[in-house]
């Protein structure tokens, strides 16, 4: 009763015949495949409870939330051949518990993000799952695997899910061939961008991440989070050279996305339009009266027509001011430097202010994004030994050697 379907299917290698007689022999063949869907006999029993497996959930947390499993045994012995004969019973219960997961309700679905322990799936990179009650959409646990993955810092690694009728009873499951960035999720330690809890070190108060995931599923379609989150990651596990201009597009796409719905006017030009068309006027003139060839003036003439637009860096700075966000000296200079020799071509090599900038440049999208969406009112300064807790609006000093809790 079990229906299977493999998708995107690639032989790795030629078939194999693995008889002599051609009439009788059989072909084997090594393919690698994407997914493999399969659905349970009688296929018309209704969801009531889905599951998404996971690898990369690090264990490191304290989780607020109990798990409690028992199991019971039961052993008949009869004696004798007859059918009145001596029958004897024995049952015994086993169990444990621990705190192993956290209980969250997004968009009217309860769910329960649970850590697993490594001997459950000891071919799975620190496993884990998300246990939904009901029958919520694909795209539904997509954006809730994204949204938590931001809020805990760590890139959740999806291997599929498992659909399940009222009786726990398997009605279909999907694994699929899992995207890890390139492997790389799994080098990554966590780094929440805002504490999860307040009494004590990698705490998870369940108010407090709830706030965090429903403030970015409620602001996902208005920020694009689907993208900008992609972007974002892929930054996370850039090299170092080259990680610069990949903050510096997840931040302009945080940022475009957010002009466009926010309802916030920011001027995207240096001077009012009666100024400028005055002044590019003069411009032209003094072009015209230079007498260059022709292709020299249409080159200066097109670089004129720009000249009057906002700079990227005047643009932020005010997308950053209406969020009410401050930056220090070292944060201004940090931002353009990382990203214009990222994307322009970093011609030395990477040192320790190299590696400390693209920190500030993480945490200041860590610190808008969170602005925009109210997820928090405090953010990790990872630039500062220490690792200090600081308000939205508080910048990172210049000096890295201060110590707060």
């Amino acid at each position: 009763g079990l229906q299977l379907v493999a998708e995107g299917v690639q032989p790795n290698a030629e078939r194999t015949r693995y008889h002599d007689d051609p009439a009788i022999g059989e072909f084997q063949q090594d393919s690698s495949v994407y997914r493999l869907k399969g659905s349970v006999y009688p296929y018309d029993r209704e969801t009531k409870y889905v599951i998404d497996w996971l690898a990369n959930l690090d264990s490191v947390f304290h989780w607020p939330d109990n798990i409690e499993d028992t199991a019971e045994s039961k052993k008949t012995r009869k004696f004798g051949s007859d059918s009145d004969g001596a029958v004897m019973l024995a049952s015994s219960t086993s169990g444990g518990n621990g705190r192993r997961c956290v209980q969250l309700t997004v968009d009217g679905f309860t769910l329960f993000l649970c850590c697993s322990e490594k001997d459950i799936a000891k071919h799975v990179d620190k496993p884990g799952y998300i246990v939904y009650l009901g029958n919520p959409s694909d795209e539904f646990r997509d954006k809730v695997r994204r949204c938590l993955s931001f809020a805990l810092g760590m890139y959740l690694v999806y291997l599929g899910y498992s659909s399940f009728c009222e009786n726990w009873e398997l009605i279909h499951f999907d694994a699929v061939a899992a995207y890890s960035l390139g492997g790389k999720a799994f080098d990554l330690g966590p780094m929440p961008p805002s504490p999860l809890g307040s009494q004590w070190e990698w705490e998870i108060n369940r108010e407090v991440l709830s706030r965090a995931v429903n403030a970015l599923y409620d602001n996902y379609e208005a920020l694009n989070f689907g993208t900008v989150s992609w972007a974002y990651w892929h930054a996370v596990v850039a090299t170092p050279h080259i990680a610069g201009a990949h903050y510096g597009a997840a931040i302009e796409s945080l940022e475009k996305a957010y002009l466009n719905t926010s309802g916030i006017k920011i001027k995207h030009t240096l001077l009012d339009k009666q100024t400028w068309t005055a002044l590019q006027k003069e411009l032209e003139s003094c072009i015209t009266q230079a007498n260059l060839n022709a292709e020299v003036t249409k080159i200066l003439r097109s670089k004129i027509s720009n000249l009057n637009a906002a700079p990227q860096s005047v643009v932020t700075d005010n997308i950053l001011s209406s969020l009410g966000l401050t930056l220090g000296d070292r944060e201004s200079r940090a931002a353009s430097q990382v990203r214009n020799k990222s994307a322009h071509g970093k011609d030395d090599e990477v040192d320790l202010e190299w590696i400390r900038n693209l920190h500030i440049v993480r945490i200041r999208f860590h610190r808008m994004l969170l602005a925009m969406t109210s997820a928090s009112d405090h953010y990790y300064d990872y630039f500062t030994i220490g690792r200090p807790t600081r308000g939205l609006a508080e910048c990172i000093p210049d000096d890295i050697s201060e110590k707060r809790n």
